[in-house]
Formats: structure tokens, sequence, C-alpha cells
């Protein structure tokens, strides 16, 4: 029965880790307003990290809009091939882009230097920027996961060799696209450091759990605004204590003051 239950539950988060999100701004940007557009998969829906990001900035009296395709373990490369993908990045006049690849195809790229995925990277960001002129785009550098079996990863050999290589990656495409990187991959490493007893991943030991989706929300929210929080910040479910920690790891992370031991 035990053993029926864990299968029955990877299936339920196998399913969830490719099912499919879409949404288009509703309404004209109003004055003081941002719009935000959010291309990736799983690493993103998971726990609703979307629905966070808008909790958290309407909690610093930020008000955005969001607009996004989201497509379970979707490549840039097959992004740029699925229509709803375009046409969220068509819609246009977003301020923010946060592009988020298949888990570890950055990682790849570092490793291989397979000049595919980096050309991908390339169309896609120009595509943003060709619908949304003066755009600031990120690419989400995300974490590392025990489960290397998940996404093809095992190439790597070790969590700690896919998460260097995750970092090494994402810091080369975005050198050679002009744009900046999301560092969320660092702040889960920071968080396991020094914030040990709040699980960031999903019982896959992959995906994000609802603590990871937080701190990956925080993360992308003080790269939107350029200012550290203020105030009291949603917590979106978590308990208090956790939210409070896993804020504080993000404005570590995002405005560094010293080197962090």
């Amino acid at each position: 029965m035990k053993r029926f239950c864990l299968t029955l539950t990877a299936v339920l988060m196998m399913g969830t880790a490719f099912a499919q999100e879409f949404a288009l701004p509703q309404r004209p940007k109003e004055e003081g307003e941002i719009r935000v557009l959010l291309i990736g998969n799983s690493f993103t829906y998971v726990s609703h990290t979307d629905s966070m990001l808008l909790d958290i900035a309407g909690s610093q009296g930020v008000r955005l809009q969001i607009g996004k395709y989201l497509h379970g373990g979707r490549t840039f490369g097959q992004h740029l091939n699925l229509e709803r993908s375009r046409q969220a990045v068509d819609f246009g006049g977003y301020d923010f882009a946060f592009l988020q690849d298949q888990s570890c195809t950055p990682a790849k790229y570092a490793l291989t230097g397979d000049t595919t995925i980096l050309n991908n990277f390339l169309r896609l960001k120009d595509n943003v920027l060709r619908s949304s002129p003066g755009c600031t785009v990120f690419l989400e550098r995300t974490w590392t996961y025990p489960n290397l079996h998940s996404g093809n990863a095992e190439v790597f050999g070790t969590a700690e060799s896919l998460d260097r290589y995750l970092g090494e990656g994402c810091r080369k495409m975005a050198l050679i696209g002009g744009t900046r990187v999301s560092p969320i991959g660092d702040a889960f490493a920071r968080a396991a450091l020094v914030a040990p007893g709040i699980r960031l991943l999903a019982k896959d030991d992959h995906h994000q759990s609802p603590a990871g989706a937080y701190l990956k929300a925080c993360v992308n929210y003080l790269l939107i605004s350029g200012k550290p929080f203020h105030g009291k910040v949603a917590y979106c479910g978590l308990k208090p204590t956790d939210a409070a920690a896993l804020q504080e790891i993000a404005e570590e992370i995002v405005f560094p003051k010293v080197s962090l031991p």
C-alpha cells in the first residue's frame, strides 16, 4: 500500500510538471503599474510562484500585471515554436521579462558549449525586446536538486556539479545576450546553508515547494523593485518566521553588502 501511494504521488506530480498556464494582461497599463512577462515551465508554475509575486508586490504597494506562458518541461527552443509563447511575447508593453529554460539546459551549455542552446535564448530575448523595447530581461538561474534523473541531469554526476554549471551557463548566456541573471539558484544555496530547516523542494526533490516558490518570488520582486522590502510583506501561506527568513536571504543575494560566508 505504501509503495502504491508513493507511485500515485509521483504520477500526480508528473502531471503537474507537464501542465500549461497561459495569461495575458487584462487591462491597459495604468500609471505606475509594472507589466511583467514570464516564459518558462514547471520551475515557475509549480506552487504558484507567479501568484506569490503578485501578492508580495501588492503588499509593498507595487502594482503588477503579468503575461505568461508556462509549459512543463519546455526549453527555449520549444517555446520559440509554441503559438501561446509567441502570443504572450508579442502582446508587448512589458517592463520586465523573466525567462526560465528547462531546468538543466543552461548547465548543458556550460558543459558542452552547444551554440543551439545559446542561440535559442538569444532569439527569444530578441523577440521580447522587439515587442517590448526597453524591457529589462532576466535569465533565471534556477536551482540544483538531488534527483538528477529528473530532466536527464544525471550527466552532471552530482548536485553540486549541476549547480556549478547552472551558474556558469547562465552567466555566460546573459553576458553574451546583454541581459541580467535572476540569481534564484544562489538564493536556494544560501537558504540551504543558513536555514536548512526550511524545505525548498517538493516531495519529488526536484520542483519547488511553497517555500521555494516564495523564495523565487522574493528574488524576482526585489529585482523588479530595485530596493529592499519595507513594512509587512505578504506571507503567501508560509509560516511568518519562514517567510521572514526567506525575505532576508533574498535581500542578501540581490543586494549583497559583504562577501557571504
